[in-house]
């Protein structure tokens, strides 16, 4: 479970739909034909826990046979039978962070521990049902006695039964999956029948990639104990994916990528051996499900796996020094070099660089996983001429837990008392703070403050400017609590417990590993030679793009940029990439005429219908000045053309609503919470048309709101952490401002 992340918006954020067709104007009633259906419309609640409550998990037990001498926990454990047959998918999975789920993992054990410890035994089969289901199982989650460190149970994670016997998943969560505890035939080798009773019990195509959905969304909830009052959201893999252009729901830009499951970018497929069954033309996806936990590979000494990882984490996001910003000694005002290497540097002046970073391969967040430890940062550098550095950020915090000085891809979560939190202590969670985390496609811009010394000579220029973005598992906070567990008794048991089960050492204590995923260098003042590859107008365009999702009075900054970009785009489509850009600054300030004539220039340069976000602009600019019966039509039609975006039915929703339409909102609502049953919009949108309707449902979905909104008290702890430590404050605002020092 990671921290909470920030629920979509509508009026006043950017609210982002997919691919729609149709134009803003005035709606109808619903058709009569369609009336009976939609006050039929049943309201969609979220789910309540069951047997291994507070995990969603039910277990099937049609076909369950009585164990003898042994347990269900043990035989869900049991792997080396699979690998009789299908040796290389045991060894890859022996390598993957889903072998190491449980117990076993120090990491791990740490926080559950902990959660065992402030929560109750109980409350820790919310992490069970993902993580320890052959411990949840034999009911070792729930019993008041310490887990068995030398049990094969604790040390196996999501094993090869675990998967391969689920039934069907609902999108709701925290384990939302049906297991089969029926047991599998071993096939007969040479018998065709027995062979495909075998294939067809372990087929995993029946549920895809949402196999993947029931443990890669996650939330914390009251459902865990007076303990956890509030519900956060957090771990939502599947969310972000779905509301991205690698789903063909591409939002907020004119995007064009492959469409990617899960499956695709974790389990490509590798060369098999002749003794591997499973392989098809002498190929297996692999079972290795290669994502960015470097830590994991390197503190049991693998070398290989660790090497996949990097490769994986190697140029999936980008950085640039894109653009420069000057005061204008006669007007006093803000004068842009784009790009940055065209800067004059003026000693004893003030001068203000832009780094753009850019999620391009990752179709979730980047940095994925538990997003309040995750520790992917930023490196900015300044050299002169002479190669003697000027001014830097960044740079000590590869060895230093406390430096906070440093840009930080991670979310900031509080306690109660406003203080971040630093160690994923879930029962303490009250709010998120910020993320600074980049959805797919996304860009961020940070502001780099150079305050050029006036000793600065002609000599020493040009200046080069080195930017990196490095990534490392965890923060170096998180790595000290999990060493000094480890050195315990209890930790030194499971240490050894891992080596008997799985014939493994595990030191968390070394260092980790930290990753370059990307690297730039640009020169600035006198005698600067740009060498940049990219073109200027997608450097601009970027830049652009990034500082429209900053604070409202940095919207001017986006225009000018995205202008420039615009007098540079070498085609159509180019083009209107950056209109659309435009489109979204002025639908952002208000200019709502403004919006929706860049929408239609956009529309005219690229093919019938166009992308997603041409509508989405439309919507989005009409609702933010009430006109909501124009807004209809477009939101609408978002819906039509990309019915798995959370935020196109968001926003359809919410737009149906303000006109009165009652039964058209509850339509949308109800549609929307089954891609995410707890989002607080479409709650909220539920329980309103249903007290419009005058359905009995109205109060039950009422509480439902209730229960999974952002809680009460989130904006004043912001404004205690903020009042009280700098860290906060600066990363409250996206494109906040770093001093070089």
């Amino acid at each position: 479970m990671r921290a909470a992340v920030a629920v979509i918006g509508f009026v006043g954020l950017v609210v982002v739909a997919a691919a729609c067709g149709g134009e803003p104007g005035a709606t109808g009633p619903a058709p009569a034909t369609q009336t009976a259906a939609l006050a039929a419309i049943a309201a969609r609640l979220p789910r309540v826990p069951g047997e291994h409550a507070p995990s969603l998990v039910q277990i099937d037990r049609t076909g369950a046979v009585a164990m003898t001498d042994t347990t269900e926990g043990a035989a869900l454990a049991d792997v080396d039978s699979c690998a009789t047959c299908h040796p290389d998918a045991a060894k890859q999975w022996s390598t993957s962070a889903h072998s190491f789920a449980s117990f076993g993992n120090p990491i791990y054990r740490v926080n559950v521990e902990l959660a065992r410890t402030q929560l109750g035994k109980d409350a820790s089969q919310h992490c069970g049902g993902c993580h320890d289901m052959p411990l949840m199982m034999d009911g070792l989650m729930t019993v008041d006695a310490p887990v068995p460190a030398a049990d094969l149970r604790a040390h196996s994670g999501v094993t090869c039964r675990l998967c391969h016997g689920i039934e069907s998943v609902t999108k709701d969560g925290n384990g939302s999956y049906v297991w089969a505890a029926a047991p599998m035939d071993a096939p007969v080798l040479g018998d065709a029948a027995s062979i495909a009773k075998h294939k067809a019990q372990a087929s995993v195509k029946k549920v895809g990639t949402e196999l993947c959905v029931g443990c890669h969304r996650g939330f914390l909830s009251p459902d865990m104990g007076d303990a956890m009052p509030v519900h956060l959201s957090g771990l939502d893999e599947p969310g972000a994916w779905r509301s991205s252009a690698w789903t063909g729901n591409g939002i907020a830009r004119v995007d064009k990528v492959e469409k990617k499951t899960c499956i695709d970018c974790h389990m490509d497929r590798e060369p098999a051996s002749k003794e591997e069954l499973g392989a098809k033309a002498g190929t297996l996806a692999s079972h290795r499900f290669v994502g960015g936990h470097t830590w994991m590979a390197s503190m049991r000494g693998d070398a290989e796996h660790l090497a996949r990882t990097q490769a994986k984490l190697a140029g999936a996001a980008s950085i640039d020094v894109a653009g420069a910003l000057i005061t204008d000694p006669e007007t006093h005002g803000p004068r842009w070099f784009l790009p940055a290497e065209t800067a004059p540097v003026v000693p004893g002046q003030r001068l203000a660089l832009d780094v753009v970073v850019r999620n391009l391969l990752v179709g979730h967040r980047f940095p994925g996983g538990v997003l309040d430890i995750q520790d992917t940062w930023v490196e900015v550098e300044v050299a002169t001429a002479d190669g003697k550095r000027l001014a830097a950020s960044g740079l000590t915090h590869a060895a230093d837990p406390k430096d906070e000085d440093a840009h930080v891809l991670r979310t900031l979560v509080v306690d109660e008392h406003g203080e971040v939190l630093e160690e994923h202590e879930m029962a303490k969670m009250r709010t998120q703070i910020a993320t600074q985390t980049l959805a797919a496609r996304e860009a961020q811009v940070i502001r780099y403050a150079l305050d050029v010394p006036a000793t600065l000579g002609p000599a020493q220029l040009p200046l080069t400017v080195t930017a990196r973005l490095r990534h490392r598992s965890r923060t170096l906070q998180m790595q000290a609590t999990v060493c000094a567990a480890a050195r315990t008794a209890e930790g030194k048991a499971f240490i050894a417990g891992a080596r008997g089960a799985r014939d493994v050492e595990l030191d968390p204590c070394k260092a980790q590993p930290v990753t370059l995923v990307a690297e730039t260098k640009v020169q600035i003042g006198a005698g600067a030679v740009t060498t940049s590859p990219r073109p200027a107008w997608e450097r601009d365009y970027e830049h652009g793009m990034a500082l429209v999702s900053t604070v409202s009075e940095r919207l001017e900054e986006a225009k000018a940029v995205l202008e420039a970009a615009l007098a540079l785009a070498p085609d159509a489509r180019a083009r209107a990439m950056v209109t659309v850009q435009l489109g979204w600054v002025a639908s952002k300030q208000g200019r709502v005429d403004d919006a929706l004539a860049l929408v239609a220039q956009a529309r005219a340069l690229l093919p019938t219908p166009g992308p997603a976000v041409l509508d989405a602009i439309a919507a989005d600019a009409l609702a933010r000045v009430w006109r909501w019966d124009e807004a209809a039509a477009p939101a609408r039609a978002c819906t039509e053309r990309a019915p798995q975006s959370q935020a196109a039915w968001v926003q359809l929703a919410r737009v149906l609503g303000s006109t009165g339409d009652n039964r058209g909102a509850l339509a949308a609502a109800t549609t929307g919470l089954e891609l995410a049953p707890r989002d607080p919009d479409l709650l909220r949108s539920q329980a309103t048309a249903l007290a419009g309707l005058g359905r009995s449902e109205a109060a039950a979905a009422l509480n439902a709101y209730d229960r999974f909104r952002s809680p009460d008290n989130s904006a004043e702890l912001r404004i205690q952490c903020a009042g009280e430590h700098s860290r906060c404050a600066r990363e409250r605002e996206q494109g906040h401002t770093h001093l070089l020092r």
